[in-house]
C-alpha cells in the first residue's frame, strides 16, 4: 500500500507541508489545518481561506493523487 492514512507518503507530505508552510502563504495558500483522511487515502487540506487559485498553487506542488483540498476554510485553534 503507497497511500493511505499512515504510509509513510503521507507522513512525507505532512511534513512537507509543516515545512513549506512560509513558501505556501507568500504564493497565496495560507494552510489551516491538514492531516489524513480517512476516506480518500490522501492527506486533507483545509486553507485559511479558500480559493481555486490557492488550490492550485497546492495541487501543483504535491500533486492530486497525494492530497485532497478541502473547499471549506479552517484556522488552526489553540487554547
Amino acid at each position: 500500500m503507497t497511500q493511505g492514512p499512515g504510509t509513510p507518503r503521507n507522513a512525507e507530505i505532512m511534513r512537507q507541508l509543516a515545512a513549506d508552510r512560509g513558501w505556501l502563504a507568500e504564493h497565496g495558500a495560507e494552510l489551516g489545518q491538514w492531516g489524513p483522511d480517512l476516506v480518500s487515502g490522501k492527506v486533507r487540506i483545509y486553507l485559511a481561506h479558500y480559493s481555486e487559485e490557492a488550490r492550485q498553487v497546492l495541487i501543483d506542488r504535491y500533486g492530486e493523487e497525494d492530497i485532497v483540498v478541502d473547499t471549506e476554510s479552517r484556522r488552526f485553534r489553540f487554547t
